[in-house]
């Protein structure tokens, strides 16, 4: 029998609960099991499965908790370093951009780190084993740091998704985003859906997580579908950055 065990402290548990739902789907596929405990400050969960699928959902697992460890803290990281909350769309579509940029190399680093055993401690990787990576993501965060200024100004944030944009090559050049309660789905110009980045924040509207994918996607054309009227904010970036046209649907 293969036994994993993930916890984290309490505070930081939606980093907890991103790794429990992207392994449960691999685990339910091969009648596999899990358990949730909580004590006064820690968040548990553990799983179990029978040793022929030890290799399968042990991939499962270290790619959850790499995303976790590189994005997730990732951005706690930077919002700490900024004194960032969570009320300001502008300010999160930023962070989560500036998170999400070279986060590839975050995960490759964390696989590096990442040791075989039985229990993954969350908090004890980021505090005690990501020293070298958090030193990058504390350069990337520099030059909002010394400009600090920029973040009390929605143009200026607007100005630096710019720059952000002008150094990623466009991966759509049709793309269309269907907004519907409280959620959102991505299509292709072939109307194929795509897969979703996630940012992992602490907290997220559907709107800032599907900022987050047309940044990233970087289409020359957007097509912004919905029922209920988005809010401004979104409309105005959406505006701003791209060649967007929005169309209501019944």
């Amino acid at each position: 029998m293969y036994e994993q065990t993930v916890n984290i402290e309490k505070n930081n548990f939606h980093l907890l609960n991103y790794v429990k739902n992207q392994i449960e789907p691999a685990l339910n596929e091969i009648d596999g099991i899990s358990t949730e405990l909580d004590d006064e400050y820690r968040s548990y969960y553990t799983l179990a499965c029978s040793d022929t699928y030890r290799f399968q959902v042990s991939r499962a697992v270290n790619a959850a908790v790499c995303e976790a460890l590189s994005l997730g803290y990732k951005n706690i990281y930077v919002r700490n370093l900024l004194d960032v909350g969570y009320e300001n769309f502008y300010q999160n579509v930023l962070v989560n951009t500036i998170c999400k940029f070279d986060s590839e190399y975050d995960k490759q680093f964390v696989s590096r780190i990442l040791a075989s055993g039985s229990t993954v401690c969350l908090d004890g990787y980021y505090n005690f084993k990501m020293s070298q990576v958090k030193r990058k993501w504390r350069d990337i965060s520099k030059l909002v740091c010394d400009n600090s200024f920029l973040l009390a100004d929605n143009e200026l944030i607007i100005e630096l998704l710019q720059y952000l944009l002008e150094s990623l090559t466009s991966r759509e050049p049709i793309l269309s985003v269907s907004l519907q309660n409280d959620d959102f789905i991505i299509y292709n110009k072939d109307n194929v859906v795509l897969p979703k980045l996630k940012s992992i924040a602490k907290t997220s509207t559907a709107e800032e997580e599907a900022m987050l994918n047309i940044i990233c996607l970087k289409p020359s054309k957007l097509n912004i579908y919905y029922h209920d009227k988005p809010s401004n904010e979104f409309t105005a970036m959406c505006d701003t950055l791209f060649n967007s046209k929005f169309i209501f649907v019944e």
